[in-house]
């Protein structure tokens, strides 16, 4: 039997998942919470350096807590909102670092994240901290990792205690403010019309290359395709009408390879998710009489597939 991965993530938005723990959240927020009676835990205290992270080795009741916050906060007030509660009983900071200091995507392929499509980590803008609180002569842990995508923001906390502690933190984590409807234009399109073209992502006339500047729009897609592991979509390159139909078919056909290129080498996307064609100046979506219509018609569409089978 299939597991639809969008309607889980669903439920535990609307119905949060309680482990054992006594963590008071807002409502709406929590998606993952799992406990750990005993085991180990690896808590980073340095960056990546040297092809090595300096790690304190934990043992003891490990709890971890993913929440997704959606809105324009960026990912230090996503940090400071998480740790301002945490400090206040008492942890103090062991280690901070943001993205490149820490040592970017081999920090992040180092250190434990909870899996899509509950937490996102995007590799150009994340942050992190480690902390510990002495309780009777043993230490209790605890880590914190923030990122966002374009429109949500995600956290992860970890909590640690020493073997046979239970995890009975009372914290209460405010990120109230930044609560809206967590459906996104893209995620609209793909349900009432089966497609979305992707916005702000530009090419040059004449240019199978995105500009650098427009990478970034391509989050909403890579979050939606790593939430939803099941689903494949078929990239679409248009061009304006300059020129002769079969050099624009093969610079459309460019275009969406070199946006696949880019979800999967930026944004580590399953390659069998996403395939690429071009239909070249075919199917205009705006006329090409004017430099703004031909600047429309440069785009990339994104349509999605069936499940994988």
């Amino acid at each position: 039997m299939k597991v639809n991965l969008a309607l889980i993530l669903l439920l535990c938005i609307l119905f949060p998942i309680m482990g054992n723990g006594q963590s008071s959240i807002s409502p709406g927020q929590l998606v993952f919470d799992t406990q750990f009676s005993a085991g180990q835990y690896l808590v980073p205290v340095g960056p990546f350096k040297d092809d090595k992270i300096e790690i304190i080795k934990t043992e003891g009741t490990t709890q971890k807590l993913v929440y997704q916050i959606k809105g324009d906060s960026p990912t230090n007030t996503l940090l400071t909102n998480a740790w301002e509660p945490i400090s206040q009983l008492g942890y103090e900071i062991l280690f901070q670092c943001d993205t490149w200091n820490c040592g970017g995507f081999e920090f992040r392929e180092a250190i434990d994240v909870v899996e899509s499509p509950f937490m996102f980590v995007n590799l150009g803008d994340f942050q992190f901290i480690s902390a510990s609180m002495s309780v009777e002569e043993e230490k209790k842990f605890v880590t914190i990792l923030a990122s966002k995508s374009r429109n949500t923001g995600f956290v992860q906390v970890v909590f640690i205690n020493p073997p046979d502690n239970e995890i009975t933190e009372d914290v209460e984590f405010d990120f109230s403010s930044n609560l809206e409807d967590f459906a996104t234009p893209l995620q609209q399109d793909f349900a009432t019309k089966g497609f979305t073209i992707l916005e702000g992502v530009e090419f040059d006339s004449g240019s199978r290359d995105i500009k650098d500047n427009s990478i970034s729009h391509l989050e909403d897609l890579a979050t939606f395709l790593k939430e939803n592991p099941d689903k494949k979509v078929l990239l679409v390159g248009h061009t304006d009408m300059e020129g002769e139909l079969r050099p624009n078919i093969d610079l459309s056909a460019e275009r969406s390879l070199s946006v696949r290129n880019t979800l999967i080498s930026v944004f580590e996307i399953n390659p069998d998710q996403v395939s690429a064609q071009g239909v070249g100046f075919l199917s205009p979506h705006e006329t090409n009489l004017t430099p703004e219509g031909r600047h429309s018609n440069r785009r990339v569409e994104a349509l999605i597939l069936q499940e994988f089978d």
